[in-house]
């Protein structure tokens, strides 16, 4: 697990944790209304940079007065996507009935801390590995990702380093 706070935005701590082989997507999908976390499925990240960066503008639009979901943590899902639509968004970064691969984002107001947890990995039926690039380059799929960010037919990444930066770009050029 990573818990960390970014630099501008002090007043909140992100825990972020990734799970592989989970079973129960479709149970935690069914209640995820009821849980102060992020669900996202992990084939659709390339790397941290990428979650990060998407994190960064929930607290702009927040900073700003421009949230448009209920939830900071329903927010992450749009901040992920390449463009406004929140139905979009959910469907393409939430969890599926199939997901093997969960990252649970929860974040927390820092005058709220020390909190008393939901403990994520009492409601995910799989195994926590470590929140990193390595992981990430495991689990995202390519193809999906670049099906979201409709990448040109041209553009033919040779690292998954081209692909967050591509990916990130996206993300910081959305609604501009």
């Amino acid at each position: 697990m990573i818990q960390t706070t970014i630099p501008q935005f002090p007043d909140f701590t992100l825990k972020i944790s990734l799970f592989k082989d989970v079973i129960n997507s479709a149970e935690i999908r069914s209640k995820i209304a009821d849980y102060p976390f992020a669900f996202i499925d992990a084939k659709t990240i390339c790397s941290v940079e990428q979650l990060m960066a998407a994190l960064y503008r929930v607290f702009i639009e927040k900073n700003y007065n421009r949230i448009r979901t209920k939830s900071l943590t329903s927010e992450c899902l749009l901040c992920l996507a390449p463009t406004s639509n929140i139905g979009e968004a959910f469907r393409r970064f939430g969890l599926k009935d199939d997901t093997k691969e969960v990252i649970c984002v929860q974040i927390i107001p820092t005058e709220d801390l020390p909190l008393d947890e939901v403990d994520i990995s009492s409601l995910i039926d799989g195994f926590e590995v470590d929140m990193n690039d390595e992981h990430l380059k495991q689990f995202c799929d390519k193809n999906i990702i670049r099906e979201i960010y409709k990448f040109d037919a041209s553009f033919q990444p040779n690292s998954i380093e081209e692909v967050t930066r591509a990916v990130v770009s996206a993300i910081q050029l959305r609604g501009m």
